[in-house]
């Protein structure tokens, strides 16, 4: 009978990834690593899409992102926008200029700060929604289609937290790679 590929070959099994107990399940990784792969993959999805929307109406998908959140707000900064997309503010002013000069987006002096420049939607910006919004409906049903109210709920707070997490892990990685490069 031939062995399964999959099947871990006695003293091949890798070390551990996490310690946490609560990520282990029979003191191995496995699920974790699982988990790990599902939600790249599911993010590449999402990457997909968000890059079919910017392309139906002309755009890059970080452009795209810039667009979905000022189009629900009265006026973002640019550095709310590059703290709500993790991005830098030199690169969302670079993206944002060029929404502007396309009659995509407005920038405007805040009238409470001079100094802060806002991001507000145009008359161009609503007919681009108008136009991508049936698309969107129906991709994003699909997307999401697994999730009653209750769930959607729960894997709100979990995308947040995790978030919040991913930013502190990221942090670290830069103080790792110092010390990793230094030994």
């Amino acid at each position: 009978m031939q062995r399964s590929m999959a099947k871990a070959r006695k003293g091949s099994t890798p070390p551990s990834t996490v310690s946490r107990p609560a990520l282990l399940v029979g003191g191995s990784d496995g699920e974790f690593r699982k988990l790990i792969h599902d939600l790249i993959a599911y993010g590449h999805r999402l990457d997909a899409c968000r890059d079919a929307f910017a392309a139906i109406v002309g755009i890059s998908g970080v452009q795209y992102e810039t667009l979905m959140l000022v189009s629900r707000a009265d006026g973002l900064s640019v550095g709310e926008v590059a703290a709500r997309l993790h991005r830098s503010g030199a690169f969302i002013t670079i993206e944002a200029n060029k929404l502007a000069a396309a009659g995509v987006l407005e920038k405007a002096s805040d009238p409470a700060d001079g100094r802060r420049v806002l991001l507000r939607k145009t008359r161009k910006s609503r007919q681009l929604l108008e136009r991508l919004a049936p698309y969107q409906v129906r991709i994003n049903d699909v997307l999401f289609e697994r999730l009653d109210a209750r769930r959607f709920r729960q894997l709100r707070a979990l995308a947040r937290d995790l978030v919040s997490s991913g930013d502190r892990a990221v942090a670290m990685l830069d103080f790792l790679l110092h010390e990793a490069q230094a030994a």
